[in-house]
């Protein structure tokens, strides 16, 4: 009732369908569309909402009553009929066969014809036995079928829990040239062909209809925002088709740290593309990484912390490049002294980008009292959750996709009370067993490391070396570890 009071003044017809009927919304709205004037349902405000619009005709389809004022004319439809008045209105000829019990299609078919009004759409059956309790709609199908690039000057979001809400939607925002898109809200974010349709569309051309949603939750502005991550999607590891990240890692102006400085950033990328097709074998899609270090390990004291932090200008043309290619970033911290926050925090103009996570090193986290290369550096994980939420909070807040997290592991010792580590749904944490020689003992050590943790927050990741593993793991042996590693990187 209330879009016909805010987009009509008045209407010289107005179409009237029974709310527990969909075949009954779809050619109600249907023909509403055609003769451009509101959809309504029986309400208690119906007669009043009909005496204001002051209407010539008013057009009944299915089993419906309502006080009519006596000057108006009234003509009760079949499903057929309205089909028919519908299709001679628009003066077109194509007709659509529905299904006789509504199912997705019912939606998907009507919104679009409604939007092209070049045909029209008729019921398997005009029967009126078909009622929403009969209906099977998938609203997955629904948000799929209607999620296609618009250039229609307003977008209506629905629920696609709630077909007769699209139904009405779309018969009365046709007057307003206002294009409807579902949305699932028990699951935001699984649908990024949503996201791509109102990509670059102001957020005043769009509005929500029926149930109030959550609009200001991090997952719907991050819909409405378009942005997504390389390989598209705002989840680290995808929902239809699962992510593998491949990584090379090192810094940008050394080769001594890395397989990554050995070459600037498009060679590093054309290196890389053999390891993304091998990576590919067990189904995965696999998103090129560069890992970079973004702070190193230092001999020396230098400002105190025993740590190298690299300039933001030296890591950029990295990070533009990787934007431009559908690349990921991570940027890894060895933060010697220091402490963690402290150094993300440097770098939050880069993590403000979509495609930059961040990755912890403990192996170089330092005592006060400590310098490198003595001992194998660890890390509380109270520390840890302090990056955690600060982390999480800005891509929260500036509704950005969700980020990969990764701390590096080796030793059992190098993440303290790991058990203790938290998730947030703003970040997909990853370990990652990052240690170097005989395969043997790689495997070893993965085993002890990912035992007993099935059911934790956090996927694994594994690192080979070019130089140090003897012999370097194939992606074959990579793949068939357990569990399944979600990110490989290579130095």
């Amino acid at each position: 009732m209330f879009l016909s009071g805010e987009l009509f003044v008045c209407s010289d017809d107005v179409v009237v369908a029974s709310g527990d009927d969909l075949n009954g919304l779809a050619v109600g709205a249907q023909l509403a569309a055609a003769l451009g004037g509101p959809l309504l349902l029986p309400h208690p405000q119906l007669a009043a909402e009909i005496g204001r619009l002051k209407p010539l005709h008013v057009h009944l389809i299915g089993d419906v009553e309502v006080l009519i004022p006596p000057e108006t004319d009234v003509t009760r439809h079949d499903l057929e009929g309205a089909v028919e008045l519908a299709r001679t209105t628009l003066g077109v000829t194509e007709v659509v066969q529905l299904p006789a019990v509504p199912d997705a299609s019912t939606v998907i078919e009507t919104v679009d014809a409604i939007a092209a009004a070049d045909r029209v759409v008729t019921p398997g059956s005009p029967s009126t036995t078909a009622t929403t309790a009969d209906a099977v709609i998938d609203p997955s199908q629904v948000v799929a079928g209607l999620a296609s690039p618009t250039e229609a000057p307003a977008v209506w979001l629905v629920d696609a829990a709630e077909p007769g809400t699209i139904l009405m939607a779309a018969g009365s925002g046709h007057v307003v040239g206002a294009q409807v898109l579902a949305f699932d809200a028990t699951n935001i974010l699984g649908f990024p062909a949503v996201g791509s349709a109102l990509e670059g569309r102001p957020g005043e051309q769009v509005r929500f209809i029926g149930t109030a949603a959550a609009t200001d939750s991090w997952e719907m502005r991050l819909l409405l925002s378009g942005k997504q991550l390389p390989g598209g999607g705002y989840r680290i590891l995808g929902d239809d088709t699962p992510n593998r990240y491949v990584a090379f890692y090192g810094h940008p102006s050394t080769a001594a740290l890395g397989v990554l400085g050995e070459q600037g950033p498009q060679a590093t990328l054309d290196r890389m593309a053999p390891f993304l097709t091998d990576y590919q074998a067990d189904g995965h899609r696999t998103i090129p990484t560069f890992e970079i270090l973004a702070s190193v390990a230092s001999a020396v004291a230098g400002d105190g912390d025993y740590s190298s932090e690299t300039a933001i200008d030296t890591l950029l043309p990295w990070i533009d490049l990787a934007e431009e290619q559908g690349a990921y970033v991570i940027l890894d911290l060895q933060p010697g002294r220091d402490y963690f926050p402290t150094q993300a925090k440097m770098y939050e103009e880069l993590l403000l980008r979509p495609h930059v996570g961040l990755a912890l090193d403990p192996e170089w986290r330092l005592k006060p009292d400590q310098v490198h290369l003595e001992q194998v550096g660890r890390v509380d994980a109270a520390e840890v959750n302090t990056v955690v939420h600060w982390l999480a909070d800005l891509v929260r807040d500036n509704g950005l996709p969700q980020k990969m997290l990764i701390v590096h592991q080796f030793r059992e010792f190098m993440i303290q009370d790991r058990e203790t580590l938290e998730s947030r749904p703003e970040l997909q944490m990853v370990i990652q067993m990052d240690g170097q020689g005989p395969i043997p003992t790689k495997d070893t050590t993965w085993a002890a490391l990912t035992a007993g943790t099935e059911d934790n927050h956090w996927r694994w990741g594994w690192k080979n070396f070019f130089d140090e593993d003897s012999p370097t793991p194939t992606p074959e042996h990579t793949m068939g570890k357990q569990p399944v590693p979600v990110f490989v990187s290579y130095q």
